[in-house]
């Protein structure tokens, strides 16, 4: 386990690499994912090039400048504090919506 400093909110996150992953806890217990400088899981191909990424503050989804959540494959969805808002496909269509 890693420790790694939040470059906006000054907070020490723990940081876990599983397979290509690294996950980053707000706890030591790693129940809570937490990141607010940059996705709280982020995903790597074994070529090194960028996999998908989640935005998670207080293990919810969230972020507000972006998509939560961005998929390899180009899917990206969109939520705030945890709520869904909406998704597009890889070509930018709107496939769902918060109703």
């Amino acid at each position: 386990m890693e420790r790694y400093t939040d470059t906006i909110s000054g907070e020490e996150l723990y940081v876990v690499k599983h397979f290509n992953y690294k996950h980053y806890y707000k706890d030591r217990e790693m129940t809570i994912y937490h990141r607010t400088d940059g996705p709280a899981v982020e995903g790597h191909r074994d070529d090194g090039s960028v996999g998908d990424k989640h935005w998670l503050v207080n293990g919810k989804l969230h972020r507000l400048d972006g998509p939560a959540v961005e998929y390899l494959y180009g899917r990206k969805e969109w939520y705030v504090n945890g709520v869904f808002i909406m998704e597009l496909d890889k070509v930018g269509e709107v496939t769902k919506r918060m109703e």
